[in-house]
């Protein structure tokens, strides 16, 4: 997958309260495919606009949009609390977080739960 380049919408994790995850997923990646990069542009003006920043990226390459997120090989680890603080999600749309309403739903009431920003 392309480097990302970190630019002035990208930054370290600083307490601020909108210190986001971009979440990125595509269950098949082929040579020819921009949605990595479409995905990321996509991600970086969302968190722009909420006044947001990018701490890091949860990047699910060849993962099925049916797999559960808690599950997923990037973004389950942090959703179970186990990478570090983060203040809350931002994805270039809905189907990039789950396949199905009751894992968009699910990932949702859990961000809502704790308090955590969810941007699509």
């Amino acid at each position: 997958m392309p480097h990302v380049i970190w630019d002035e919408t990208e930054q370290t994790y600083d307490g601020c309260g909108k210190c986001l995850l971009g979440v990125r997923r595509l269950s098949r990646v082929k040579a020819a495919t921009s949605s990595p990069e479409r995905q990321m542009e996509d991600i970086l003006a969302a968190a722009k606009a909420v006044g947001g920043h990018i701490i890091g990226w949860a990047d699910d390459w060849e993962v099925s949009g049916a797999t559960d997120p808690m599950t997923r090989p990037k973004l389950g680890p942090w959703l179970r609390d186990e990478r570090g603080p983060y203040d809350g999600l931002v994805a270039a749309a809905v189907d990039r977080l789950g396949r199905n309403v009751v894992d968009c739903l699910n990932t949702g009431y859990k961000m809502r739960g704790e308090k955590k920003m969810l941007v699509t």
